[in-house]
């Protein structure tokens, strides 16, 4: 009998030992979980430009064939490849305007510098005409045209005239008569000469002797060409902007008036 108590006090003991609560016991446990820090991405405004019809290859853009707007972007995004900032930056008129499309685009797509080739590109000129039956006619420009360099840009349609003087009854040139050659002709390019410096003192072929400060370039077909070289010798022809409207006929008639020195 004293060995049964004596077993039954051990095993107590034991169990008591055993499920004695631990300080911690009682206490609410807390576990604290650290969140890993998310890296924030660097971001850039970025401007792109979206079609606003289709175009087919070939095409010298105008200004109503995209929509320009800038978004903000992280510079993993996909679209950093459209970012055209230093396109238009770089370009004379701050525009896509006469600017060609390399390749058929559907209306919605996001030009990007590899869709398009700029007018002072080495490719433009042969990529924008159709050399079986186009040319790139060429229309050099004297220092008191300037105005016609500053205000004509790729992309704009010309009238070409052929600019005749008439005499009085002494033989003597008293005014200018202008003779309409061709009308709407689309301008490739307009380049204004560089002054000559050290590292640049021009060419005998870049027309300088003869007081030409630029010329403009624009497509004609093969058979309009022949006009040109029917004129008589002397004559002038001078580069209108091409009217459309009673706006642009206004227009027209102050290029006409600073021609006739009014």
């Amino acid at each position: 009998m004293l060995f049964i108590i004596s077993f039954l006090t051990l095993v107590v003991g034991i169990g008591g030992i055993l499920f004695m609560p631990t300080s911690g016991d009682g206490e609410d446990s807390q576990t604290f979980v650290t969140q890993p820090q998310v890296e924030k991405k660097v971001e850039k405004v970025i401007t792109i430009a979206e079609l606003k019809r289709d175009v087919k290859k070939g095409t010298l853009l105008q200004s109503d064939d995209y929509a320009i707007s800038q978004v903000t972007v992280s510079e993993d995004n996909p679209l950093i490849n459209n970012d055209l900032s230093n396109v238009l930056a770089n370009s004379s008129s701050h525009s896509l305007q006469g600017y060609l499309i390399g390749d058929n685009l559907s209306s919605g797509s996001l030009l990007s510098n590899m869709m398009i080739i700029a007018p002072d590109d080495p490719r433009f000129l042969m990529s924008s005409i159709d050399t079986k039956q186009e040319v790139a006619y060429r229309i050099y420009i004297k220092s008191d045209e300037r105005y016609l360099l500053d205000t004509i840009h790729s992309g704009d349609y010309v009238s070409i005239y052929n600019q005749k003087n008439a005499l009085d009854s002494r033989n003597i040139y008293d005014k200018s008569d202008l003779v309409k050659v061709s009308g709407k002709l689309l301008v490739l390019q307009t380049k204004e000469f560089q002054e000559p410096s050290d590292n640049n003192t021009g060419t005998p072929n870049d027309h300088k002797n003869q007081d030409y400060i630029g010329y403009i370039n624009v497509k004609v077909d093969s058979d309009k060409v022949k006009k040109f070289y029917n004129l008589d010798k002397g004559s002038k022809l001078i580069v209108l902007p091409e009217t459309s409207n009673n706006e642009n006929i206004n227009h027209r008639g102050v290029f006409i008036r600073k021609l006739r020195g009014q």
